[in-house]
C-alpha cells in the first residue's frame, strides 16, 4: 500500500495507534456486517476530533439504516483535553462505549478501563501500526495524520508573480527568504501562528523530541530530561526550534496580540491569501474550506529545523497514526462491546464503511486493504509524501498534560512574556516533575 517501514518501527513500540467507533450485529471473525439481521443495541462514540464530527455523524446514521445499532457521537468541547473529559465521564460512572483518544490516554486507560483487541481479524490489516500495552493490544488504528507548514501555493504566486516550488524550502535561512520576499511584495506578515495550547504544545514544541532521529529517538531525549541528565542550553534541536519558532513570531499576522487570536479566524488569513503559511496538519483541511478557500493550491514544507540541507528534519513531514479509539469494559454489556467490534469490521472490511472514512471524515486509512485515496489536497500530499519515502514518523508518547502545561509555557514565550531560558526552564521542570 505504501512505505511503512519507519511507521511500523515506531508502532511496535506502543507510539502509534489510533481508533474509531462502533456498532452493527454481525459476527466479528467474519470481518463483515450481518445485513440480513437488524439490532437495537445502543452505544456511544467520544469524539476528539472536532474537524470530523459531521463525517462521524453521517457514518453513524448510515450505519443506523444498515444495521439498527443506535451511535451517539459526543463531541469533546474546543480545547479540551481528552484525558480530561474521559476521565470525568468515568468519575461520573457514564462512559462512553469507544473514546477516540490520544496515544498516551490510551496507555494511561487501557489495562482498566479497555477491551482487549489483540485477537480482532482487521489486525492483520494494520501493516504493523497497533500499539500495545504490554503485549496487549487495546485499540484500533484509525488513520494516518500529518503535519507541518501549510502553504497556499495560490497566493504566494499571485503576491510574488512567479512560480513557487516548495522542495527549495529545506532550511531555517530559505523559509526566512521567502517570508522577507513576501513581506517586500506586500504581505507583511506572511504566516499564521496559532495560538491554542494543543497547537503550541504539541504539534510544534514535540519537535524537540521528534526530530531527535525521526524514529525513537525521543524516547532518549524524554528520559534525559526526566532524570536531568539533559539540559535543553546545551540541546542543538532546541536552539533550532526556538529560532525558527522566533521567525514565525516576528512575521505571525497575529500581531500585535498574538494571544487575542482565535481559531476560527487563523485559517481565513490562509484561505484568502492574506498570509501565505500556516503551521498545521492535514486534519486543517475542513477549517479552510470553512474558510471559504477550497479552490487554492496547497501543499507542506517541513517545520525545517538549523540549515542543514540534508537533516530529515528539512526534507521530511511528520507523519503518524496519532489517535486511537477504545473500547470500554468496565460499563459497557457484552451485546455492547460486540456491536463495538462489529463496527470497526465494518470500517475495515465493508467496501461502504471503507469510502466513509476516506469521504466523510477525509482520513487517511491506515488499513491496508482499504484502497480509497484521500479526497482533499492536505491528505493526497500526506499520501504522496509516504509512498515516497518523504515522511518521519517519530510520534512522541507524553503525559496527558503535557499540552496545556508547556502550551501554556509557549503562549507565554510567544507573547513574548519569557524569554527562551525561561521557557527551557519550563520544559526542564515540567519533565523532571514526572518522576
Amino acid at each position: 500500500m505504501r512505505n511503512m517501514k519507519k511507521i511500523t518501527a515506531v508502532a511496535l513500540a506502543g507510539t502509534m495507534v489510533m481508533a474509531t467507533l462502533a456498532g452493527c450485529s454481525g459476527s466479528s471473525e467474519s470481518g463483515k456486517s450481518d445485513e440480513g439481521t437488524k439490532s437495537n443495541v445502543a452505544i456511544t462514540l467520544l469524539n476528539s476530533k472536532g474537524e470530523i464530527q459531521e463525517g462521524l455523524e453521517a457514518i453513524a446514521k448510515r450505519y443506523e439504516e444498515k444495521t439498527g445499532v443506535s451511535i451517539e457521537v459526543m463531541a469533546c468541547a474546543s480545547g479540551e483535553s481528552p484525558f480530561q473529559k474521559i476521565s470525568s465521564m468515568y468519575s461520573a460512572g457514564n462512559p462512553p462505549t469507544l473514546a477516540i483518544l490520544d496515544t498516551t490516554d490510551v496507555k494511561a486507560l487501557a489495562e482498566q478501563k479497555a477491551v482487549d483487541l489483540s485477537n480482532e481479524e482487521w489486525v492483520k490489516e494494520m501493516e504493523g501500526l497497533t500499539a500495545d500495552v504490554n503485549g496487549t493490544i487495546y485499540s484500533f488504528p484509525l488513520c494516518i495524520e500529518g503535519r507541518g507548514i501549510i502553504y497556499n501555493k495560490t497566493a504566494i504566486e499571485e503576491t510574488l508573480g512567479r512560480e513557487f516550488d516548495p522542495s527549495t524550502i529545506n532550511s531555517y535561512d530559505s523559509l526566512k527568504a521567502i517570508f522577507e520576499e513576501l513581506r517586500d511584495a506586500g504581505m507583511e506578515y506572511p504566516v499564521v501562528v496559532t495560538k491554542e495550547d494543543w497547537s503550541l504544545g504539541a504539534h510544534q514544541l514535540q519537535y524537540i523530541y521528534e526530530t531527535k532521529d525521526g524514529d525513537l529517538g525521543w524516547e532518549e531525549v524524554i528520559e534525559q530530561l526526566k532524570s536531568g541528565e539533559l539540559k535543553l542550553a546545551d540541546y542543538e534541536r532546541f536552539d533550532q526550534f526556538v529560532q525558527t519558532f522566533d521567525l514565525f513570531r516576528e512575521y505571525n499576522i497575529n500581531n500585535p496580540e498574538p494571544l487575542a487570536a482565535t481559531y476560527e479566524q487563523d485559517p481565513i488569513y490562509l484561505a484568502e491569501g492574506e498570509a501565505a503559511f500556516w503551521i498545521n496538519g492535514s486534519w486543517a483541511w475542513s477549517n479552510i474550506v470553512e474558510a471559504g478557500g477550497e479552490d487554492n493550491e496547497y501543499g507542506f514544507i517541513p517545520y525545517v529545523l538549523g540549515n542543514d540541507t540534508s537533516d530529515f528534519a528539512n526534507t521530511k513531514i511528520q507523519a503518524s497514526a496519532s489517535k486511537q479509539v477504545m473500547i470500554d469494559k468496565e460499563k459497557a454489556t457484552d451485546e455492547q462491546i460486540q456491536a463495538a467490534k462489529d463496527f470497526l469490521n465494518y470500517l475495515v472490511y465493508d467496501e461502504e464503511g471503507q469510502k466513509a472514512l476516506v469521504e466523510d471524515c477525509s482520513l487517511i486509512p491506515v488499513a491496508s486493504n482499504n484502497t480509497f485515496e484521500p479526497t482533499d489536497p492536505l491528505g493526497k500530499v500526506i499520501k504522496e509524501a509516504m509512498s515516497e519515502d518523504k515522511v518521519f514518523t517519530a510520534a512522541a508518547i507524553v503525559p496527558g498534560d503535557h499540552w496545556s502545561v508547556l502550551g501554556a509555557a509557549m503562549q507565554k514565550y510567544l507573547a513574548g512574556q519569557s524569554t527562551q531560558e525561561e521557557l527551557a526552564k519550563s520544559i526542564e521542570d515540567y519533565w523532571t516533575g514526572q518522576n
